[in-house]
Protein backbone atom coordinates (compact mmCIF):
# COMPACT_ATOMS: atom_id res chain seq x y z
CA UNK A 1 0.00 0.00 0.00
CA UNK A 2 1.39 3.39 -1.12
CA UNK A 3 1.30 6.42 1.65
CA UNK A 4 2.92 9.99 1.66
CA UNK A 5 6.58 10.17 2.87
CA UNK A 6 5.38 11.81 5.73
CA UNK A 7 2.81 9.18 6.65
CA UNK A 8 4.82 6.88 6.65
CA UNK A 9 7.48 8.46 8.72
CA UNK A 10 4.47 8.77 11.32
CA UNK A 11 3.98 5.62 11.35
CA UNK A 12 7.53 4.12 11.37
CA UNK A 13 8.92 2.23 14.28
CA UNK A 14 12.74 3.24 14.59
CA UNK A 15 13.72 -0.41 15.55
CA UNK A 16 12.80 -1.75 12.39
CA UNK A 17 15.29 0.16 10.29
CA UNK A 18 16.46 0.11 7.89
CA UNK A 19 13.54 -0.16 5.48
CA UNK A 20 13.50 -0.40 2.27
CA UNK A 21 11.35 1.92 -0.32
CA UNK A 22 9.72 2.38 -3.42
CA UNK A 23 8.90 5.49 -4.48
CA UNK A 24 5.20 5.16 -6.23
CA UNK A 25 4.45 8.96 -7.70
CA UNK A 26 4.94 12.24 -6.96
CA UNK A 27 6.02 15.70 -8.08
CA UNK A 28 9.31 14.53 -8.62
CA UNK A 29 8.58 12.71 -12.36
CA UNK A 30 11.19 10.33 -13.81
CA UNK A 31 14.38 11.82 -15.03
CA UNK A 32 13.61 15.57 -13.39
CA UNK A 33 16.51 17.16 -11.46
CA UNK A 34 15.90 19.40 -8.19
CA UNK A 35 18.61 20.39 -5.87
CA UNK A 36 18.50 19.40 -2.21
CA UNK A 37 21.22 20.63 0.28
CA UNK A 38 23.60 22.20 -2.26
CA UNK A 39 23.47 19.18 -4.45
CA UNK A 40 21.78 18.39 -7.34
CA UNK A 41 19.65 15.14 -7.18
CA UNK A 42 17.40 12.86 -9.54
CA UNK A 43 14.71 10.86 -8.08
CA UNK A 44 12.35 8.91 -9.96
CA UNK A 45 9.56 7.01 -10.00
CA UNK A 46 10.31 3.76 -9.32
CA UNK A 47 13.47 4.70 -7.57
CA UNK A 48 14.38 2.18 -4.62
CA UNK A 49 16.11 4.05 -1.82
CA UNK A 50 16.99 2.57 1.81
CA UNK A 51 16.39 4.88 4.97
CA UNK A 52 18.91 4.23 7.75
CA UNK A 53 18.23 6.52 10.06
CA UNK A 54 16.05 9.70 10.93
CA UNK A 55 17.79 12.95 11.76
CA UNK A 56 15.35 15.91 12.94
CA UNK A 57 12.90 16.52 10.41
CA UNK A 58 15.16 14.51 7.85
CA UNK A 59 15.76 11.03 6.84
CA UNK A 60 18.74 10.05 5.78
CA UNK A 61 18.20 7.87 2.58
CA UNK A 62 20.62 5.95 0.07
CA UNK A 63 19.43 5.70 -3.53
CA UNK A 64 20.12 1.77 -4.99
CA UNK A 65 21.64 1.41 -8.02
CA UNK A 66 19.57 -1.42 -8.65
CA UNK A 67 16.84 -1.66 -10.84
CA UNK A 68 13.57 -4.06 -9.74
CA UNK A 69 14.08 -7.40 -12.18
CA UNK A 70 17.41 -6.81 -13.52
CA UNK A 71 19.91 -9.50 -12.33
CA UNK A 72 22.85 -6.66 -11.96
CA UNK A 73 23.03 -3.04 -10.82
CA UNK A 74 22.33 -0.95 -13.69
CA UNK A 75 23.56 2.56 -13.96
CA UNK A 76 21.50 5.14 -14.41
CA UNK A 77 21.97 8.41 -16.58
CA UNK A 78 22.87 11.33 -14.30
CA UNK A 79 23.90 14.88 -14.96
CA UNK A 80 27.54 15.12 -14.71
CA UNK A 81 27.76 17.40 -11.43
CA UNK A 82 25.53 14.58 -10.20
CA UNK A 83 27.65 13.11 -6.54
CA UNK A 84 29.00 9.81 -6.65
CA UNK A 85 25.71 7.75 -5.72
CA UNK A 86 27.33 6.55 -2.82
CA UNK A 87 26.76 9.80 -1.17
CA UNK A 88 24.06 9.89 1.81
CA UNK A 89 21.31 11.88 0.31
CA UNK A 90 19.10 13.66 3.02
CA UNK A 91 15.40 14.23 2.30
CA UNK A 92 12.92 15.83 3.93
CA UNK A 93 9.54 14.55 5.07
CA UNK A 94 7.13 16.72 3.74
CA UNK A 95 8.47 15.59 -0.03
CA UNK A 96 5.50 15.12 -2.10
CA UNK A 97 5.82 11.60 -3.04
CA UNK A 98 4.10 8.38 -2.42
CA UNK A 99 6.24 5.47 -1.25
CA UNK A 100 5.58 1.52 -0.46
CA UNK A 101 7.71 -0.69 1.36
CA UNK A 102 9.32 -3.31 0.11
CA UNK A 103 12.08 -4.08 2.39
CA UNK A 104 10.58 -8.15 2.53
CA UNK A 105 10.95 -8.51 -1.16
CA UNK A 106 13.79 -6.38 -1.24
CA UNK A 107 17.71 -8.50 -1.34
CA UNK A 108 18.87 -5.28 0.81
CA UNK A 109 22.93 -6.52 -0.08
CA UNK A 110 22.36 -4.43 -3.04
CA UNK A 111 23.10 -1.03 -0.62
CA UNK A 112 25.70 0.03 0.43
CA UNK A 113 27.17 -1.36 3.24
CA UNK A 114 27.80 2.02 5.90
CA UNK A 115 28.95 2.25 9.18
CA UNK A 116 29.24 4.98 11.99
CA UNK A 117 31.56 5.57 14.39
CA UNK A 118 29.46 4.20 17.49
CA UNK A 119 29.14 0.60 14.85
CA UNK A 120 32.74 0.72 14.25
CA UNK A 121 33.16 0.55 17.90
CA UNK A 122 30.32 -2.04 18.51
CA UNK A 123 32.50 -4.46 16.62
CA UNK A 124 34.44 -7.30 17.84
CA UNK A 125 37.75 -6.94 18.52
CA UNK A 126 38.96 -9.84 16.62
CA UNK A 127 37.55 -8.14 13.31
CA UNK A 128 40.03 -5.28 13.46
CA UNK A 129 42.17 -4.11 11.62
CA UNK A 130 39.81 -2.97 8.55
CA UNK A 131 39.93 -1.28 5.53
CA UNK A 132 36.96 0.86 5.04
CA UNK A 133 36.56 4.50 2.56
CA UNK A 134 34.83 7.60 4.41
CA UNK A 135 31.32 8.52 2.66
CA UNK A 136 30.14 11.04 5.20
CA UNK A 137 33.30 13.19 6.83
CA UNK A 138 32.76 14.92 10.22
CA UNK A 139 32.72 18.81 10.85
CA UNK A 140 35.68 20.77 12.57
CA UNK A 141 37.58 17.17 12.62
CA UNK A 142 41.22 18.75 14.44
CA UNK A 143 43.03 15.82 12.50
CA UNK A 144 45.52 17.25 9.92
CA UNK A 145 45.83 16.86 6.08
CA UNK A 146 42.15 16.02 5.25
CA UNK A 147 42.63 12.71 6.82
CA UNK A 148 39.04 12.09 7.05
CA UNK A 149 37.89 13.15 3.80
CA UNK A 150 35.02 12.00 1.58
CA UNK A 151 36.65 9.34 -0.50
CA UNK A 152 39.55 8.72 1.46
CA UNK A 153 40.75 5.26 2.23
CA UNK A 154 41.54 4.54 5.95
CA UNK A 155 42.68 2.04 8.67
CA UNK A 156 40.85 1.23 11.60
CA UNK A 157 43.40 -0.52 13.39
CA UNK A 158 41.53 -1.07 16.72
CA UNK A 159 38.99 0.17 19.72
CA UNK A 160 39.85 0.82 22.91
CA UNK A 161 39.49 2.77 26.50
CA UNK A 162 41.96 5.87 26.67
CA UNK A 163 42.59 8.14 30.01
CA UNK A 164 41.77 12.32 29.43
CA UNK A 165 42.07 15.17 31.61
CA UNK A 166 38.68 17.09 32.06
CA UNK A 167 40.00 20.76 32.62
CA UNK A 168 38.26 24.33 32.02
CA UNK A 169 40.26 27.20 31.41
CA UNK A 170 40.76 29.99 34.01
CA UNK A 171 38.90 32.69 33.57
CA UNK A 172 37.10 35.91 35.19
CA UNK A 173 34.20 36.28 32.02
CA UNK A 174 32.21 34.19 30.24
CA UNK A 175 32.60 31.73 28.30
CA UNK A 176 35.18 29.53 29.49
CA UNK A 177 36.46 27.43 27.02
CA UNK A 178 36.88 23.30 27.73
CA UNK A 179 39.22 21.03 26.77
CA UNK A 180 40.05 16.96 27.02
CA UNK A 181 43.88 16.42 27.80
CA UNK A 182 45.86 13.37 26.69
CA UNK A 183 48.32 11.97 29.61
CA UNK A 184 50.67 12.33 26.55
CA UNK A 185 50.52 15.80 26.15
CA UNK A 186 54.29 16.82 25.90
CA UNK A 187 53.79 20.36 27.21
CA UNK A 188 55.08 21.62 31.06
CA UNK A 189 53.08 23.29 33.45
CA UNK A 190 53.70 25.24 36.40
CA UNK A 191 51.31 25.57 39.62
CA UNK A 192 48.34 28.41 39.67
CA UNK A 193 46.88 29.21 43.11
CA UNK A 194 43.74 27.70 44.20
CA UNK A 195 41.17 29.41 45.63
CA UNK A 196 38.53 28.01 48.53
CA UNK A 197 35.15 29.44 49.33
CA UNK A 198 35.06 27.25 53.05
CA UNK A 199 37.07 25.33 55.51
CA UNK A 200 35.46 21.86 54.17
CA UNK A 201 37.47 22.67 50.91
CA UNK A 202 40.74 23.18 52.65
CA UNK A 203 40.50 19.62 53.87
CA UNK A 204 39.37 18.13 50.80
CA UNK A 205 42.60 19.90 49.03
CA UNK A 206 45.23 19.12 52.03
CA UNK A 207 48.23 17.21 51.25
CA UNK A 208 50.31 15.11 53.16
CA UNK A 209 53.33 15.84 50.47
CA UNK A 210 53.42 19.61 51.84
CA UNK A 211 51.63 21.76 54.17
CA UNK A 212 48.65 23.91 52.55
CA UNK A 213 49.79 27.61 52.85
CA UNK A 214 46.37 30.10 52.23
CA UNK A 215 45.71 33.50 53.21
CA UNK A 216 42.49 34.46 54.21
CA UNK A 217 40.51 37.17 51.90
CA UNK A 218 37.06 36.72 54.03
CA UNK A 219 36.90 37.49 57.62
CA UNK A 220 35.06 34.95 60.05
CA UNK A 221 33.88 35.44 63.72
CA UNK A 222 33.28 31.69 65.08
CA UNK A 223 30.02 31.11 67.06
CA UNK A 224 31.98 29.96 69.75
CA UNK A 225 34.94 30.69 72.04
CA UNK A 226 36.90 27.36 71.36
CA UNK A 227 36.90 28.40 67.68
CA UNK A 228 39.98 30.61 65.75
CA UNK A 229 38.57 33.80 64.52
CA UNK A 230 39.81 34.98 61.06
CA UNK A 231 40.80 38.30 59.37
CA UNK A 232 41.58 39.79 55.89
CA UNK A 233 45.21 38.84 55.01
CA UNK A 234 45.84 36.06 58.02
CA UNK A 235 47.87 33.34 56.96
CA UNK A 236 47.75 29.76 58.09
CA UNK A 237 48.82 25.97 57.53
CA UNK A 238 46.67 23.58 56.96
CA UNK A 239 47.51 20.23 58.84
CA UNK A 240 44.70 17.88 59.41
CA UNK A 241 40.70 17.63 60.15
CA UNK A 242 39.56 16.70 64.15
CA UNK A 243 36.98 17.34 66.52
CA UNK A 244 36.26 19.40 69.12
CA UNK A 245 33.83 19.99 71.74
CA UNK A 246 32.26 23.28 72.25
CA UNK A 247 29.79 24.80 74.67
CA UNK A 248 26.67 26.00 72.96
CA UNK A 249 23.55 27.19 75.45
CA UNK A 250 25.28 25.36 77.85
CA UNK A 251 25.50 22.27 76.36
CA UNK A 252 28.33 20.88 74.55
CA UNK A 253 28.52 19.89 71.29
CA UNK A 254 31.34 18.16 69.03
CA UNK A 255 32.34 19.99 66.13
CA UNK A 256 34.24 19.02 62.94
CA UNK A 257 37.20 21.37 62.77
CA UNK A 258 40.25 21.87 60.29
CA UNK A 259 43.24 21.56 62.92
CA UNK A 260 45.77 24.95 61.16
CA UNK A 261 48.77 27.08 62.12
CA UNK A 262 48.02 30.77 62.10
CA UNK A 263 51.13 32.38 60.72
CA UNK A 264 52.45 35.34 62.89
CA UNK A 265 55.74 37.68 62.40
CA UNK A 266 58.04 35.42 63.83
CA UNK A 267 56.29 32.31 65.75
CA UNK A 268 53.04 30.44 65.06
CA UNK A 269 49.51 29.99 67.05
CA UNK A 270 47.75 27.15 66.91
CA UNK A 271 44.04 27.93 65.17
CA UNK A 272 40.78 25.33 64.70
CA UNK A 273 38.63 27.09 61.88
CA UNK A 274 35.15 24.67 62.06
CA UNK A 275 34.33 22.82 58.41
CA UNK A 276 31.00 24.74 57.71
CA UNK A 277 32.90 28.18 57.72
CA UNK A 278 31.88 30.10 55.61
CA UNK A 279 34.81 32.09 53.96
CA UNK A 280 37.50 32.67 51.58
CA UNK A 281 41.66 31.52 51.02
CA UNK A 282 43.42 31.60 47.95
CA UNK A 283 46.80 29.55 48.06
CA UNK A 284 50.08 30.59 48.37
CA UNK A 285 52.86 28.39 45.80
CA UNK A 286 56.23 28.32 46.59
CA UNK A 287 56.52 25.54 44.28
CA UNK A 288 58.49 26.79 41.30
CA UNK A 289 58.84 23.32 39.65
CA UNK A 290 57.47 22.52 36.07
CA UNK A 291 55.60 19.41 36.06
CA UNK A 292 53.98 17.02 33.21
CA UNK A 293 50.50 16.22 33.28
CA UNK A 294 50.99 12.56 34.33
CA UNK A 295 53.32 14.03 37.40
CA UNK A 296 50.31 15.89 38.46
CA UNK A 297 47.52 13.38 38.18
CA UNK A 298 50.39 11.24 40.41
CA UNK A 299 50.96 13.88 42.94
CA UNK A 300 48.19 15.97 43.18
CA UNK A 301 44.42 15.95 43.95
CA UNK A 302 42.61 17.00 41.36
CA UNK A 303 40.98 19.85 40.94
CA UNK A 304 44.28 21.79 40.45
CA UNK A 305 45.08 24.53 39.00
CA UNK A 306 47.92 25.05 36.51
CA UNK A 307 49.34 27.35 33.43
CA UNK A 308 50.92 25.95 30.38
CA UNK A 309 54.82 27.17 30.99
CA UNK A 310 56.42 25.07 28.40
CA UNK A 311 53.86 24.31 24.87
CA UNK A 312 54.06 20.63 23.61
CA UNK A 313 56.59 21.25 20.46
CA UNK A 314 55.49 18.12 18.74
CA UNK A 315 52.04 19.40 17.26
CA UNK A 316 51.77 21.91 14.97
CA UNK A 317 49.11 24.47 17.10
CA UNK A 318 48.95 23.63 21.02
CA UNK A 319 45.20 25.34 21.89
CA UNK A 320 46.35 25.35 25.52
CA UNK A 321 49.47 27.24 25.77
CA UNK A 322 47.44 30.86 24.82
CA UNK A 323 45.43 30.06 27.95
CA UNK A 324 45.65 32.30 30.97
CA UNK A 325 45.16 29.13 33.34
CA UNK A 326 43.61 25.81 33.52
CA UNK A 327 41.58 23.84 35.88
CA UNK A 328 42.40 20.46 35.69
CA UNK A 329 39.12 19.03 37.10
CA UNK A 330 38.80 15.39 36.69
CA UNK A 331 40.54 12.18 34.90
CA UNK A 332 37.93 10.50 32.60
CA UNK A 333 37.91 7.44 30.66
CA UNK A 334 36.10 7.64 26.78
CA UNK A 335 36.19 5.33 24.10
CA UNK A 336 38.36 5.72 20.80
CA UNK A 337 39.07 4.44 17.53
CA UNK A 338 42.47 3.76 16.03
CA UNK A 339 42.81 5.45 12.55
CA UNK A 340 45.16 6.28 9.95
CA UNK A 341 45.58 7.13 6.39
CA UNK A 342 45.28 4.04 4.46
CA UNK A 343 49.02 5.27 2.26
CA UNK A 344 50.67 5.69 5.98
CA UNK A 345 49.01 2.92 8.04
CA UNK A 346 52.22 3.66 10.56
CA UNK A 347 51.11 7.16 11.91
CA UNK A 348 47.95 6.62 13.35
CA UNK A 349 45.39 8.69 15.50
CA UNK A 350 42.77 8.53 18.11
CA UNK A 351 39.38 9.86 17.76
CA UNK A 352 36.64 9.69 19.94
CA UNK A 353 33.73 7.81 19.43
CA UNK A 354 31.20 9.75 20.87
CA UNK A 355 32.10 13.44 19.45
CA UNK A 356 33.15 12.70 16.13
CA UNK A 357 30.28 11.44 13.77
CA UNK A 358 31.23 10.13 10.63
CA UNK A 359 29.95 7.56 7.85
CA UNK A 360 32.38 4.87 6.43
CA UNK A 361 31.91 2.34 3.80
CA UNK A 362 33.69 -1.28 4.79
CA UNK A 363 35.91 -1.80 2.18
CA UNK A 364 38.06 -5.28 3.39
CA UNK A 365 40.06 -6.45 6.56
CA UNK A 366 43.45 -5.73 6.54
CA UNK A 367 45.37 -8.93 5.97
CA UNK A 368 48.74 -7.24 6.10
CA UNK A 369 50.45 -6.67 9.20
CA UNK A 370 51.05 -2.70 9.75
CA UNK A 371 54.25 -2.87 11.80
CA UNK A 372 54.22 -0.81 15.14
CA UNK A 373 52.35 2.12 15.34
CA UNK A 374 53.30 5.90 15.99
CA UNK A 375 50.18 7.09 17.75
CA UNK A 376 49.08 10.32 18.01
CA UNK A 377 47.03 12.63 19.98
CA UNK A 378 45.35 15.98 20.50
CA UNK A 379 44.07 18.46 22.82
CA UNK A 380 40.63 18.21 22.14
CA UNK A 381 38.25 21.30 22.62
CA UNK A 382 34.91 20.34 23.76
CA UNK A 383 31.52 22.16 23.58
CA UNK A 384 29.38 23.73 26.78
CA UNK A 385 27.40 21.06 26.39
CA UNK A 386 29.71 17.71 26.46
CA UNK A 387 31.48 19.40 29.33
CA UNK A 388 28.79 19.41 31.03
CA UNK A 389 27.82 15.46 30.07
CA UNK A 390 31.12 14.36 30.89
CA UNK A 391 31.82 15.99 34.24
CA UNK A 392 31.24 13.44 36.97
CA UNK A 393 32.54 15.35 40.28
CA UNK A 394 29.64 17.87 40.65
CA UNK A 395 26.72 14.98 41.10
CA UNK A 396 28.51 13.39 44.02
CA UNK A 397 29.59 16.84 45.74
CA UNK A 398 28.89 16.46 49.69
CA UNK A 399 28.67 19.48 51.29
CA UNK A 400 30.10 20.96 54.40
CA UNK A 401 28.18 20.85 57.69
CA UNK A 402 25.31 22.80 58.54
CA UNK A 403 26.29 26.11 60.39
CA UNK A 404 24.77 25.81 63.94
CA UNK A 405 22.08 28.26 64.70
CA UNK A 406 23.13 31.56 66.23
CA UNK A 407 21.11 34.01 69.38
CA UNK A 408 19.59 36.71 67.49
CA UNK A 409 21.25 39.69 70.17
CA UNK A 410 24.81 37.53 70.02
CA UNK A 411 24.55 37.81 66.29
CA UNK A 412 24.66 41.30 66.26
CA UNK A 413 27.17 41.95 68.10
CA UNK A 414 29.67 40.29 66.60
CA UNK A 415 28.27 41.26 62.74
CA UNK A 416 29.40 44.80 64.78
CA UNK A 417 33.12 43.50 65.89
CA UNK A 418 33.38 42.07 62.11
CA UNK A 419 32.54 45.52 60.68
CA UNK A 420 34.83 46.91 62.71
CA UNK A 421 37.96 44.31 62.35
CA UNK A 422 37.97 44.54 58.16
CA UNK A 423 37.56 48.40 58.27
CA UNK A 424 41.32 48.02 59.75
CA UNK A 425 44.34 48.02 57.68
CA UNK A 426 46.06 44.76 58.05
CA UNK A 427 49.63 44.29 58.78
CA UNK A 428 50.83 41.26 56.66
CA UNK A 429 53.63 39.11 57.49
CA UNK A 430 56.16 37.80 55.11
CA UNK A 431 54.97 34.31 53.74
CA UNK A 432 57.99 31.62 55.11
CA UNK A 433 60.13 30.53 52.33
CA UNK A 434 60.07 26.50 54.10
CA UNK A 435 57.39 24.68 53.10
CA UNK A 436 57.88 22.72 56.39
CA UNK A 437 57.15 24.36 59.56
CA UNK A 438 58.01 21.91 62.60
CA UNK A 439 55.70 22.13 64.79
CA UNK A 440 57.11 22.01 68.70
CA UNK A 441 53.75 21.16 70.70
CA UNK A 442 51.05 18.88 69.62
CA UNK A 443 48.46 20.97 68.47
CA UNK A 444 45.38 18.67 69.46
CA UNK A 445 44.79 15.38 71.74
CA UNK A 446 41.13 14.70 70.35
CA UNK A 447 41.97 13.71 66.59
CA UNK A 448 39.49 11.91 64.78
CA UNK A 449 40.08 12.49 61.33
CA UNK A 450 37.95 12.35 58.17
CA UNK A 451 39.69 9.93 56.61
CA UNK A 452 39.92 10.01 52.89
CA UNK A 453 36.27 9.20 51.33
CA UNK A 454 35.48 13.24 51.04
CA UNK A 455 34.72 13.16 47.47
CA UNK A 456 36.55 15.19 45.45
CA UNK A 457 35.07 18.53 43.77
CA UNK A 458 33.83 20.40 46.42
CA UNK A 459 35.54 23.32 45.32
CA UNK A 460 34.12 25.25 43.23
CA UNK A 461 35.66 27.53 40.42
CA UNK A 462 35.85 30.91 42.49
CA UNK A 463 38.14 32.81 39.97
CA UNK A 464 34.71 33.80 38.52
CA UNK A 465 33.43 35.69 41.44
CA UNK A 466 35.97 38.45 41.71
CA UNK A 467 33.27 40.50 44.08
CA UNK A 468 33.67 37.81 46.65
CA UNK A 469 37.80 38.47 47.45
CA UNK A 470 37.77 42.27 46.79
CA UNK A 471 38.70 42.38 50.44
CA UNK A 472 41.19 40.51 50.29
CA UNK A 473 42.70 41.18 46.54
CA UNK A 474 45.51 43.32 47.88
CA UNK A 475 46.71 41.22 50.72
CA UNK A 476 46.84 38.67 48.35
CA UNK A 477 49.25 41.06 45.82
CA UNK A 478 51.52 42.20 49.26
CA UNK A 479 51.83 38.23 49.57
CA UNK A 480 53.17 37.94 46.31
CA UNK A 481 55.32 40.45 46.41
CA UNK A 482 56.65 39.42 49.26
CA UNK A 483 57.35 36.28 47.87
CA UNK A 484 59.00 37.77 44.72
CA UNK A 485 61.79 40.06 46.80
CA UNK A 486 62.55 37.13 48.67
CA UNK A 487 63.72 35.26 45.51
Amino acid sequence: MALSLEEFIHSLDLRTLPRVLEIQSGIYFEGSIYEMFGNECCLSTGEVIKITGLKIKKIIAEICEHIEGCESPQPFELPMNFPVRKDIVRILPSLDVEVKDITDSYDANWFLQLLSTEDLFEMTSKEFPIVAEVIEAPQGSQLPRNILQPGKTIVVHKKFQASRILASEIRSNFPKRHFLIPTSYKGKFKRRPREFPTAYDLEIAKSEKEPLHVVATKAFHPPHDELSSVSVGDQFLVHHSETTEVLYEGIKKVVNVLACEKILKKSYEPALLPLYMEGGFVEVIHDKKQYQISELCKQFRLPFNVKVSVRDLSIEEDILAATPGLQLEEDITDSYLLISDFANPRECWEIPVGRLSMTVQLVSNLSRDTGSFLVRTLVEEITEEQYYMMRRYESSVSHPPPRPPKHPSVEETKLTLLTSAEERPVDLPKSPKSHHVHISKKLHSNQAGLGSTVPVGCQNDLADDNKRINRGASAVAEIFKNEKHQK
